[in-house]
This record gives structure tokens, C-alpha cells and sequence, in this order.
């Protein structure tokens, strides 16, 4: 998709077509610089799933040094652990490039969009931080703290991924919420929800028997307590969003509002939770096995990308034409005349 820089565009701060730098040489289209934001998007996805295997394999102290795999070896494959793990943190490697591509595109993007480069910086300062963790990770012996810390960076780094594609696929300017403000607020619910489960969820893991080593220390708490703590975060989130659904697809003109791709991206969101809550389920009456735990690190990605993203979409470029949302629904009673600058 190419973005047509117009005079309207260039206007707004920080997305003159001629910033930084006044030359047109070595620039690119939007629809090229999607392309490297999906593939950053795409790596720090890929090296969730990786990040997961090191740990249920138990090769989490594979290499027993860092940077180097063993004392005196940068890189050391003489046993399956060490490995799979040399493996992960070579694939830190392609991840470290793919979001700094990300950030060199960010600038030679025309129209050029301030927004973009921080978003993509976020990557880069993210990739940074979890190289660090990494490392101390490794010399903390796997503390479910240190571990519980390594995804949470990553579901961030996910996030910022996921509002960095959305955004590079739209023109820049003041956006507005295109639905009323309780929908708008429940969407925010299921935000914060949606958060929650990605702190509920590293405290079952950091519990339960997976710690990426057999030697590695664990949380004290009692495994059914805190599945059912997860458990109950998870129903709450779902409860949010099917009320916010409902909401929406009673809402007259629903699929006229915004790309109208609403309801779609909703069916799309539901169809995730309940995957994913059942493979929880599955797991936790299978005894925990390692496969079913990766499959449900790699759902609990995929909820929250699809959450933000559903979320995202329920504002639109802000027009003098737009007028109140609830005149757009045929009631006075609903509107959302303040315009927000979101993505």
C-alpha cells in the first residue's frame, strides 16, 4: 500500500516527507517498510517459541557461562542442551538485525513518521534488555523471577511489534474512537486482563515442573492455587470481551464503522481465547507435558497480539466529517467527539 504524502500529511509534526534529511536517495514505499515491521514482528514471535523449547527441554543451563557457552568457549555444542541452547541465542542474533532494520527503515521511509522510528527503537532498547536478562538469567541459575522477567520483555517487545505493524499500514495524523465510550472502555478492560495473564501465567509456569533445568529453583506456591488464580484471570478476560462482542454486534451500522472490519477482528479474538483456554485445560489434566506447555506459551502470544490488534481498530483517521459516534448509530446518547491520537 503506498501512503500518499499530501499536503495534509506533511502538516502534521513529525511526518514531513522530507525528514530526516532532505535527500530521496535509498528511501522506501510504506507497503516495502510493512514488509520489514511484519518480519520483526515475525522474529520476536519466533524466538518466544524457541526461548520455550530451550526451557522444556531442560537445556536452560545448557551453556553454563555467558556470553561465551562454557568458560573459555564462545560457542560449545557438545551435548544436546548446550546445543539447543546455543541455537536460541544464535537466533538472538537474526532478531537483533530484524528489529534494527526495522528502525534504518523507519528513516528512510517516505512519508517519513516519527511515530515508526520510536516504535522500532522500543524494539531495539527491548532486544537490548533481553540480551541482558539473558545473561542473567543464566548466572542466577534459572530463577523463576529472572525467567518470569525474560517473557514478560518479550510479550512487551511483541506488543510494541504488533502496534508498529498496524501503524505502518496507515496514514499518520489524530485518530478517533469510532465505537461509544463504554465499548471503548471494556476494550481497555481487556486490555489490562489480557496483561494480567501475562503475569499470572509466568508464576504456574515458574510453579510448576518446567524449569528449564532439574536443578533450578522454583516458586513455592501451591500449583492448584495459582492455576486457579490463572484460571480466573482468564474467565474474567473472556467474560469482558464476549460482553464488549455483544455490545458490538448489536450496534446498528457496526460494520460501516471504521475499515468495518470490527466484528471480523472480534470473531478473530474469540476464536483465540477459547483455543487457548483450552489447551490450558488440556495441559493441566495431562499432567503439564512439555508439548502442550509450548503450545499454550505460543497461544498466550497470539492472544495478546490479536487483543492489541482488535483494539487498534476501534478508532479511525479523525475527520471533520466523522461527527459524534452516536449520531453515526442513530442515538444522541453515545459520543466520542474528543479525538485521541492513537494507532
Amino acid at each position: 500500500m503506498r501512503v500518499r504524502a499530501d499536503r495534509s500529511s506533511a502538516d502534521e509534526p513529525g511526518t514531513d516527507p522530507a525528514e530526516p534529511g532532505a535527500s530521496g536517495r535509498w528511501t522506501i514505499t510504506p507497503a516495502r517498510y510493512r514488509i520489514l515491521a511484519v518480519a520483526a514482528l515475525a522474529m520476536l514471535v519466533a524466538i518466544v517459541a524457541t526461548g520455550a523449547a530451550v526451557r522444556l527441554t531442560g537445556s536452560g543451563l545448557g551453556c553454563s557461562d555467558w556470553p561465551n557457552c562454557e568458560p573459555g568457549d564462545f560457542i560449545s555444542v557438545g551435548t544436546p542442551n548446550q546445543a539447543i541452547e546455543q541455537l536460541n541465542r544464535l537466533f538472538t542474533g537474526l532478531v537483533s538485525l530484524s528489529v534494527i532494520a526495522a528502525v534504518l527503515g523507519s528513516l528512510r521511509r517516505r512519508p517519513y513518521q516519527r511515530d515508526l522510528m520510536w516504535l522500532s527503537l522500543g524494539l531495539v532498547a527491548g532486544v537490548i534488555g533481553q540480551i541482558v536478562l539473558g545473561g542473567i538469567t543464566v548466572l542466577v541459575e534459572l530463577h523463576p523471577i529472572a525467567v518470569g522477567g525474560h517473557f514478560v520483555l518479550s510479550m512487551i517487545l511483541v506488543a510494541d511489534a504488533v502496534v508498529l505493524v498496524w501503524r505502518s499500514g496507515r496514514p499518520a495524523g489524530p485518530r478517533a474512537p469510532v465505537v461509544p465510550p463504554t465499548d471503548l472502555w471494556l476494550s481497555r478492560a481487556a486490555l489490562v486482563l489480557v496483561s494480567a495473564l501475562m503475569l499470572t501465567g509466568p508464576v504456574v509456569t515458574g510453579t510448576g515442573p518446567h524449569a528449564g533445568d532439574a536443578a533450578s529453583p522454583r516458586f513455592g506456591f501451591s500449583i492448584p492455587d495459582v492455576v486457579r488464580v490463572h484460571s480466573i484471570n482468564m474467565w474474567l478476560f473472556l467474560t469482558v470481551v464476549v460482553v464488549l462482542l455483544v455490545r458490538l454486534v448489536r450496534t446498528p451500522g457496526i460494520d460501516r464503522l471504521g475499515d468495518g472490519r470490527i466484528v471480523r477482528r472480534g470473531n478473530a479474538l474469540l476464536i483465540v481465547i477459547v483455543a487457548q483456554g483450552a489447551i490450558g485445560y488440556v495441559q493441566y489434566a495431562a499432567g503439564i507435558p512439555a508439548a502442550m506447555v509450548l503450545a499454550h506459551i505460543v497461544g498466550a502470544t497470539a492472544v495478546l497480539a490479536v487483543t492489541i490488534w482488535f483494539h487498534l481498530g476501534l478508532s479511525a483517521p479523525a475527520t471533520p466529517a466523522a461527527g459524534p459516534v452516536g449520531a453515526a448509530m442513530g442515538g444522541g446518547e453515545h459520543h466520542a467527539s474528543t479525538v485521541e491520537a492513537r494507532a
